[in-house]
């Protein structure tokens, strides 16, 4: 017996299907404005935060990628999967890249221009590591750059972020810890690893948010709340 509806069926089945993977592929990056728009549903309450121990930086002199030491620039954006372009770099020239790290390695990223003009003081080295004993004791993870600290070489500072900032958590938004998160930022790309949860910040500067991974204890990498 013949069945008219059939092939309809058949028909509409796969126009669905091939509508998938443009959707999914939609989802992999959530943009600045999927992020806007589930903040104004979920209407997350803010939490501060504030840096609690000074840290390494290198200062970006000028905009040639050349000028930035190996081992340093092999390692940017080694946490969140950033990558950045020439135009980052100039834009940000006269800013640092943050020398952090995290149990499992280098977390080096450049701080925004003007975030760095508004948050950060230098600090001396000998500060950093007075007040930042871990960070010192995982330099091992990178011998050319705890070479150049114990020689105080040019282009390797101490910093300190001397301002609150309010942060929203990526789990109040409705992002679930289980999964891997990639979202726009405004130097490209970050990325949250599965298992964990991540903050996002406001930069006031590039008018977006940009996202700040978890540590070790679910806090902001770096930071501790305000009391």
């Amino acid at each position: 017996m013949n069945n008219p509806s059939r092939p309809l069926r058949q028909v509409l089945f796969a126009a669905i299907l091939a509508t998938m993977p443009a959707i999914a592929q939609a989802d992999d990056v959530q943009t600045q404005s999927m992020i806007s728009e589930r903040i104004s549903q979920h209407n997350p309450a803010p939490e501060a935060y504030i840096k609690d121990r000074p840290i390494l930086g290198w200062q970006l002199n000028s905009d040639d990628f050349d000028a930035i030491p190996e081992a340093i620039r092999d390692n940017l954006g080694s946490v969140d999967g950033t990558s950045y372009d020439q135009a980052y770099l100039t834009e940000n020239t006269g800013s640092i890249i943050a020398l952090q790290f995290r149990k499992d390695g280098p977390d080096f990223y450049i701080i925004g221009k003007s975030t760095f003009d508004e948050a950060y003081e230098l600090v001396s080295l000998d500060d950093v590591a007075a007040k930042n004993a871990r960070l010192i004791e995982r330099l091992d993870m990178a011998p050319e750059v705890k070479a150049m600290f114990e020689d105080q070489a040019p282009g390797i500072v101490g910093a300190l972020k001397t301002t609150p900032v309010d942060m929203l958590r990526l789990s109040d938004l409705g992002y679930a810890k289980s999964v891997a998160l990639t979202i726009q930022a405004p130097w490209g790309e970050q990325t949250k690893p599965e298992g964990a949860d991540a903050f996002l910040v406001w930069d006031s500067g590039e008018n977006q948010y940009y996202m700040v991974n978890a540590d070790d204890d679910g806090l902001p990498s770096s930071y501790v709340p305000v009391k």
